[in-house]
């Protein structure tokens, strides 16, 4: 939020004096699977410390995720190529839920979510009853999730930072192949837009 002051002219004895003011404030304030301590979403994050000189500071991915809307981080014509219907999107905000359900056009399944959380890393997840495989979404570190017994359902959970992470969920999609391979290509689509920590 910034405030911008403007210049003030004055006069005195017949001398003309420029005044100016400029101030510049700034304020910057998943399901996880089963996550196992109940939370309520941060409302805001003390920004990290920079770097020493000529680094780049350190992003602050707490934030820059919070501020995040997970019904507009794809664009129409990325949800229309992964084959999903824009106008289909669902936001969902309650409880630990931060996230947005897509459908194919005229409603049909499979189910596909993005969800934003900034209060679990994917490390914290509680996966005692899912098969889990590290893998990667272009430089992010990922967990491909599948239920056990293994169903239609797959979930790829990328991390963010050891306080963040976001996933991507499939639901009935016929087979375990095919919701794991729309989840795979949903997670590349919206990987470059996603903060991260350098760690």
């Amino acid at each position: 939020m910034r405030h911008r002051g403007v210049g003030v002219w004055g006069t005195a004895l017949g001398l003309a004096a420029l005044m100016s003011a400029c101030a510049s404030t700034e304020q910057g304030t998943a399901v996880a699977v089963n996550p196992t301590v109940d939370s309520s979403l941060p409302g805001s994050a003390t920004p990290s410390a920079p770097g020493s000189p000529g680094e780049e500071p350190e992003v602050d991915v707490v934030a820059e995720l919070s501020e995040m809307l997970p019904c507009e981080i794809l664009s129409d014509e990325e949800l229309t190529t992964l084959g999903f219907d824009p106008e289909t999107a669902t936001f969902d905000d309650v409880g630990v839920s931060y996230d947005c359900r897509y459908r194919l056009p005229g409603g049909e399944s499979p189910v596909m979510t993005i969800q934003l959380d900034w209060v679990y890393s994917v490390d914290q997840l509680n996966l005692t009853d899912y098969t889990v495989e590290e893998i990667s979404v272009g430089p992010l570190r990922a967990l491909r999730i599948i239920e056990k017994p293994a169903s239609e359902h797959c979930q790829i959970s990328m991390h963010l930072s050891e306080q963040a992470h976001a996933s991507v969920f499939v639901d009935y999609a016929g087979t375990l192949e095919q919701a794991c391979a729309i989840a795979e290509g949903t997670a590349e689509a919206l990987e470059p837009s996603l903060p991260r920590s350098s760690d």
